[in-house]
Parts: structure tokens; sequence; C-alpha cells
């Protein structure tokens, strides 16, 4: 009887384990903070820190694979980027990038990943599963930084802070297809859910500019605008998409703020106060949370989007870059 009742205990124990794992790898929050080299690992559900773990020298963008399990962190002084196993938590491995890696991007088949080498002017494409570099790109302007693949994943579409443009490429080829000028010291990018559309944001310049994906020609540019704060505090950086394709979140930066766009319409629908320097952005499946991070009042912002306000923020490291959430 005494060995069953064990049996039983190990079994329950088991699932247990099983169902914690399980809980937490369906709904956890990752924040890069680049100021402190670490990474926040936060419950969805509870909104709790699980723990606070190693992401490298100024880790920055991240991305993940579900099939593998694991969060990739560019490491930005270390010039790699970080493979974490999101089960252990611990650095399990790495993949060459070039130099400063800040921002990339995965292929929708998971086989490659695209980073901007801001300060050699260049963009690294590399193997995820042999972990080595493809090839490198030269002269996708100074200062590269957002990367983002076209839902096919056929082109990679990259801004460069310093020429004022976007520079189209093909990955697979190494070749440039295409320059296009858009505004003053563009950031990120995003497409639209149905991929028609190319969204960038252009800090300096305080607005979004909008291209067809397939011509490349600006059909819309949105100019933000708020009472009580000065145009030159609205410094639009990041973008989180609406799953069911409605709506843009718009970071702005020193504004403090997130601006709510139609992506339809191209109306400002409204501006959520954040916490200061307000720059990454991600949101949940459901569309009902959305999470930014505060870079100088190092933490985040809970937003409810159906409220259009900032539920709770949470502390975190020091500057905190980039928001991934996994369900």
């Amino acid at each position: 009887m005494k060995k069953i009742n064990v049996i039983i205990k190990s079994t329950i124990l088991f699932l247990a384990l099983i169902f914690l794992s399980y809980k937490s790898f369906a709904g956890v929050i990752y924040i890069s903070n680049e100021g402190s080299d670490n990474i926040t690992v936060i419950d969805l559900n509870t909104l709790t820190i699980i723990d606070t773990i190693e992401g490298g020298d100024r880790p920055r963008d991240m991305h993940y694979l579900k099939e593998q399990g694991h969060l990739l962190v560019a490491a930005s002084e270390d010039d790699i980027i970080n493979i974490i196993d999101v089960n252990s938590l611990k650095i399990i491995g790495t993949l060459e990038t070039g130099d400063d890696p800040e921002i990339f991007d995965i292929s929708p088949d998971g086989n490659i990943a695209v980073v901007s080498n801001e300060d050699d002017n260049e963009a690294t494409v590399i193997d995820i599963k042999t972990r080595k570099i493809l090839r490198v790109i030269e002269d996708v302007g100074i200062e590269p930084e957002g990367v983002t693949f076209s839902p096919d994943g056929k082109l990679v579409f990259i801004t460069s802070e310093v020429t004022n443009t976007v520079i189209i490429i093909d990955p697979w080829k190494g070749e440039i297809i295409e320059e296009v000028l858009v505004g003053n010291r563009p950031r990120r990018g995003a497409f639209t859910q149905d991929g028609s559309e190319y969204w960038v944001t252009n800090e300096l310049g305080g607005s979004v500019s909008i291209l067809n994906a397939k011509t490349f020609e600006i059909i819309h540019t949105i100019v933000f605008s708020k009472k009580g704060i000065r145009d030159e505090e609205i410094t639009p950086v990041d973008f989180a998409m609406s799953n069911d394709g409605t709506k843009a979140y718009i970071t702005l930066g020193r504004a403090k703020h997130v601006a709510v766009v139609d992506t339809n319409s191209y109306e400002v629908i409204d501006y959520i106060l954040a916490g200061s320097r307000v720059w990454g952005a991600a949101i949940t499946k459901d569309d009902k949370t959305l999470i930014v991070t505060n870079g100088q009042s190092d933490d985040i912002s809970i937003i409810d989007t159906d409220k259009r306000a900032s539920v709770n923020s949470i502390a975190v490291g020091r500057t905190p870059h980039t928001v991934r959430i996994v369900e």
C-alpha cells in the first residue's frame, strides 16, 4: 500500500511539474534590459516576476523560436545572438552576427535570421540551424536599425536612421532591391495583417510612413500631434499591430504615450499615457493587453486595450528595450 501511495504521489508531482512548465511556457513576458545586461521573465497570467536571467552585454532585440523552445537575444556589445532555452532559462549557444547587432528578424519558415549591423552599415544573414553567417549585404544605409521580413519571406525591409531611407533586400540572393526615402530618422517597421502595407516610424519626424508593400510607393503619412505635448517630444519608435488587423499601437518615445491608429482610415483614435520614454511594444493574441517598455523609468506598462488605459506597471531592469510575449 505504501508503494502505491509513493507511486501516486510521484505521478501527481510529475504532472504538476508538467502543468507548471506548460503554464509558464504558455504565458510569459520577456523584457530585455540593455542597461543592466539581463532579461526579466514575467508570468503573463499573474504579472509577477518569475526570474531575472543573463542576457549578454547590452541585450536588445529578441525573437522566439516556438518549435525549438528557444529565445534569441541580440547582445549588441558581444556581437552575437544568445540562444536561451525557455525551460531552463539558460544560454545554451550563440549565433554569429557581425558587428553590433541591434534589431533582427526571423524568416517565416524559421530558417534564417537577418540582423542589422549598425556600426558597419551592413545586414548579416544567418543560418539558424548551422548557426553560421551565410552572407553579408553591404551598404544598407547608414546606421541600419529596423529589420522586418515580408509575410511571404521573400524580402526584408531595413530602416536606415541617418539616410532616412528604407532599404528593401532579397536576403536569399544577397541583393538590394529598392531604396525608399521616408521621414526623419526611421526606426522600426511592421506589416499590416494582410501584408499589403509596410509601416515605418520616423522618430524625429513625429510620423509614420505607409508604403505599398508591392510597389514600395508611399501611400500615406500619419503625423502625430497631441495637445499639451511639444511636437519635438513626439518620437515614434515601435509598433504592435493588432492580430485582428484593425489597429496599430505606436510607442511615442519621449511623449510618454502610445498612439492608437485605425489601420483602415489611418486616423489616430486615441493617445494612451504610459511611462517615461516608451519604446518597445507587444500585444497578446486576444488583442486585450498591450505591453510597452519604458526605457527611462525602468519599468513596463500594462495597457488594457478596451479601456485604452494603463492599468499596471512593473519595475524591471535598467533601460528596458524589447518586450516579447510567448503564449
